[in-house]
């Protein structure tokens, strides 16, 4: 699982190819939510605010 910014979104989807052999869904964010986890507040690549979830 990745959660990235738009500038990161190309690496997130190849390295969850890299690692789990098939396309990830992705969704943005701000349209989801979830009781039991919160979003982090910087991208796994950098200092940005993210934007993508990567499963």
């Amino acid at each position: 699982m990745y959660v990235v910014c738009n500038e990161h979104l190309d690496n997130a989807i190849d390295d969850f190819v890299d690692v789990y052999e098939q396309p990830p869904d992705l969704y943005e964010l701000e349209a989801v939510t979830f009781t039991d986890w919160t979003a982090p507040r910087c991208c796994d690549y950098c200092d940005h605010i993210p934007r993508f979830l990567v499963v």
